[in-house]
């Protein structure tokens, strides 16, 4: 298991609060975005940012049911969009009226939206029509005497 998922795993053991993405949260991605000091954002990303990010992708993918991935574990999906947030985290601007919470959450499903239905495309596509044929158990007939037969 990689440090930074350890690192989530132990945050998330000591978190009491269930508010995992607050104004302190707020506040540190505000603070991130105006620092230029490649040492000091990692510092202020591991320590206020990393869990709220970690929290919300972890929600987000276990509330919408964002299941159709091509990865074979869940927390290489919320890896990867982490990753995406962080390459959107400098685009956050509180004076535009939005809240971080609400402008990453809405980032993150427009993100998993997409991520979902092309995984998803690409899962129905690779099984042919003649399959689906072959099992009866997909489809039913119009000829059956019986309507409610096979629905």
């Amino acid at each position: 298991m990689n440090s930074t998922l350890e690192n989530s795993i132990k945050m998330a053991k000591k978190a009491k609060s269930k508010n995992y993405f607050t104004q302190e949260t707020e506040d540190a991605i505000v603070l991130y975005n105006n620092t230029t000091n490649p040492d000091l954002r990692s510092k202020i990303y591991e320590e206020k940012i990393h869990y709220a990010f970690f929290k919300l992708t972890q929600n987000i993918i276990h509330t919408f049911k964002f299941y159709n991935t091509e990865v074979e574990n869940l927390e290489h999906l919320q890896h990867e969009i982490i990753v995406f947030l962080l390459s959107k985290i400098h685009l956050f601007n509180p004076s535009n009226g939005a809240k971080a919470y609400s402008y990453f959450g809405t980032i993150v499903k427009r993100w998993c939206i997409l991520y979902n239905e092309k995984n998803y495309k690409s899962k129905i596509n690779k099984v042919s029509v003649d399959e689906l044929s072959k099992d009866d158990s997909h489809s039913y007939t119009l000829e059956s005497s019986d309507p409610n037969e096979r629905l």
